[in-house]
């Protein structure tokens, strides 16, 4: 179990509200995905956290093109299985490997196609597993 939901609910009750420069604003990761996947927001926090520049995602597929390590039924069926059912609000811990050292962390895929037509993933508590020695 995951020790605290670090999104304020006031941003989980009105997805729709969330652009671009609101997500800056932000300590935490969130990115932004319409129905096929493609990157809508990717936030300043997330940007520094993954080493990604936001020109290099936007537009591109989360899971084939920007962050393949995702593209598992862990993480890709749960966003799949969102879209198909109109909503998910799912915590869990995962690993990221592509393109930058393994980091662990606690994401939160939030969807509610009544509130707003964008996925979101939102990211905290990122942990590296391997310590740079050189």
């Amino acid at each position: 179990m995951l020790a605290h939901n670090f999104v304020a609910d006031a941003i989980l009750n009105n997805p729709d509200q969330i652009n671009a420069q609101m997500a800056d604003r932000q300590s935490f990761g969130i990115i932004a995905l319409d129905s096929h996947a493609q990157v809508k927001i990717f936030n300043a926090a997330e940007a520094r956290l993954s080493g990604l520049s936001v020109t290099e995602v936007l537009g591109r597929n989360f899971f084939t093109e920007v962050a393949p390590c995702t593209a598992s039924r862990l993480f890709r069926g749960r966003f799949r299985q969102g879209i198909q059912e109109g909503s998910l609000d799912a915590h869990f811990y995962y690993t990221f490997t592509y393109r930058i050292r393994p980091i662990s962390a606690h994401v939160h895929m939030f969807y509610d196609m009544r509130k707003s037509p964008l996925f979101f993933i939102f990211i905290d508590r990122i942990i590296q597993l391997y310590e740079d020695l050189g």
